[in-house]
């Protein structure tokens, strides 16, 4: 009988403990049994999260702790010292599907041309839906960042870069890690099933980010630095990047056009 190749799941905690079980069981219930779980401790706070992690005992399970760097030094830390040809990052107020890893490790033992597996991202928590599928094209990835921090891909790949990025500690640091995974070429695909949870906080990481256009700009603008080389080939539908779409998303957008609908009716009408 075949074996099943290994996968690691990294899954960086910094004070979300309250969560962390949660998670954990969501990777217990896979129907693929032959993974790893790192957890790194990086660097909590908070009594509660460090109890949690402390009292972890399980043979699939290692703990790592760390001094507080940042989730992309503590994603590194987990896949350094995780052994599995694919890895899965996983943040710990997340969940995956019971399905996620069996589909995406088939298609990429069967694929060496798909460098990374995407999904359909489900909402829970404070916020819940399911977020629209997008088509990969590096030229959209530049612009925008629409693959899950919680894609699968190859350890051999990863190798190929330096990792997650730790000047990115801000925010997107799986946006600039995506574009350095698949600027050089590679298909993404994504699977038509559930396989991502994404838990939608008030005090969200990335909602602070967005509310915060000046921090925002920066980030966006350390992206374009981490990358000059490939931004530099590309020109960018101005209509496909993360700036319109934050604008056309806004409370102001959409007030401004709910006043001039009648506007422009009437315009319709006499033209």
């Amino acid at each position: 009988m075949q074996t099943l190749p290994l996968i690691s799941i990294i899954i960086p905690c910094f004070n979300q403990g309250k969560y962390l079980t949660e998670c954990l069981v969501s990777v217990h219930s896979q129907r693929y049994k032959n993974y790893e779980i790192v957890v790194v401790n990086d660097g909590s706070t908070d009594a509660h999260t460090n109890k949690t992690i402390s009292e972890i005992s399980h043979p699939r399970i290692q703990v790592l702790q760390s001094r507080n760097q940042g989730v992309s030094a503590a994603r590194n830390l987990g896949i350094k010292n995780s052994t599995g040809k694919y890895i899965l990052p996983l943040d710990a107020d997340d969940k995956i599907g019971v399905n996620f890893i069996q589909q995406a490790v088939e298609l990429l033992e069967k694929n060496e041309d798909v460098k990374v597996v995407n999904c359909k991202v489900g909402l829970f928590g404070t916020k819940n839906g399911i977020l629209p599928v997008e088509t990969y094209s590096l030229e959209k990835l530049l612009a925008r960042n629409f693959i899950v921090v919680s894609a699968i891909f190859r350890r051999s790949d990863f190798e190929q870069t330096e990792g997650y990025n730790p000047n990115m500690r801000e925010g997107f640091e799986d946006w600039d890690f995506w574009i350095a995974l698949l600027k050089d070429g590679g298909a993404v695909h994504t699977l038509n099933d559930l396989g991502f949870f994404y838990r939608i906080k008030r005090n969200s990481r990335n909602a602070s980010v967005i509310s915060r256009r000046e921090h925002y700009r920066k980030l966006r603008h350390q992206i374009y630095l981490n990358h000059q080389d490939i931004y530099s080939k590309h020109l960018l539908d101005p209509q496909e990047s993360f700036e319109y779409e934050l604008i056309t998303q806004s409370r102001e957008y959409k007030l401004g056009t709910l006043l001039l609908k009648p506007i422009r009716t009437l315009y319709r009408l006499f033209h």
